[in-house]
């Protein structure tokens, strides 16, 4: 489950990070109110005491993924006093040791049969492109070069967990700095 303070299971986030973990796990058709009101052990009034509707419970539930997933990631890389080409590797490092992809392809099926889901993802996708890209062009890039390495990583950082590669010997940890090496063309920086 999510690394959400949660004060007691009763509250709008044990709610909301209940929801994207039935999302992932069992879909959108399971994103009913008494399904999650099971799994968290509480009645259905529960839901209403926070949300008014499924609508409002929808708007919460994207909102809360791209606040947790992106809003914060980003700001905590922000946040970092480095150079760009550091940010960008603790970006990466980030996305390895939290998982904050594990969610993506949930909302992406979920937004191709919603379009107010699918509108908020557009807006993650944005808001994901405009820093990633903001620290490659810190970092010199321009034109095709930044906007191919931007894709790039974005598509892999979002999907990397959806797809089944055979285990190699390497280390995950030695895998990050690989796909830094390869999507900039330098050595990772020294930490």
């Amino acid at each position: 489950m999510l690394k959400i303070e949660l004060e007691t299971r009763y509250n709008r986030n044990a709610w909301l990070a209940t929801a994207i973990e039935v999302l992932s796990k069992e879909g959108q058709a399971k994103l009913r109110t008494e399904h999650i009101a099971k799994a968290l052990g509480v009645t259905r009034g529960s839901f209403y005491h926070h949300f008014k509707n499924r609508d409002e419970f929808v708007f919460a539930l994207v909102d809360f993924w791209a606040q947790t997933f992106t809003e914060q990631t980003n700001a905590n890389v922000d946040g970092q006093e480095l150079s760009a080409d550091r940010r960008l590797l603790y970006l990466m490092r980030l996305i390895r040791d939290n998982r904050l992809d594990k969610y993506d392809i949930a909302f992406r099926s979920w937004a191709a049969q919603e379009p107010a889901v699918a509108e908020k993802v557009r807006e993650v996708d944005r808001l994901r492109y405009e820093f990633v890209a903001e620290l490659f062009a810190e970092m010199g890039f321009a034109g095709d070069d930044l906007e191919e390495r931007v894709r790039l990583f974005l598509v892999y950082e979002s999907a990397q967990h959806t797809l089944w590669f055979p285990k190699k010997s390497r280390q995950a940890r030695d895998s990050v700095e690989r796909r830094f090496e390869l999507i900039t063309g330098r050595k990772p920086p020294a930490d």
